[in-house]
């Protein structure tokens, strides 16, 4: 099981990225975009801190909702599958 959870983390990654863009790929004070890390971080916590994330527009860059829901999923896709 905690193999889906790992899988929709990365996911949640790359949609934080395409979803707002340049939060973990950005260029830093010489123009070459780096990999900022401590923002995937703060994203993280945002949903501790911040009652506005858990609203349903917000769902897709909630990192607990956006894994529940896409690590079940995957489940299911699996299962159905039989994979």
């Amino acid at each position: 099981m905690y193999k889906y959870f790992l899988l929709s983390f990365l996911l949640w990654i790359l949609n934080l990225e395409i979803s707002i863009g340049k939060v973990w790929i950005r260029p830093n004070e010489y123009g070459k975009n780096i990999f900022a890390y401590k923002n995937i971080f703060s994203y993280m916590v945002a949903p501790l801190k911040m009652k506005e994330m858990w609203y349903f527009q917000m769902w897709d860059v909630n990192i607990f909702t956006f894994t529940i829901i896409s690590g079940g999923y995957i489940y299911l896709i699996r299962e159905y599958l039989r994979l």
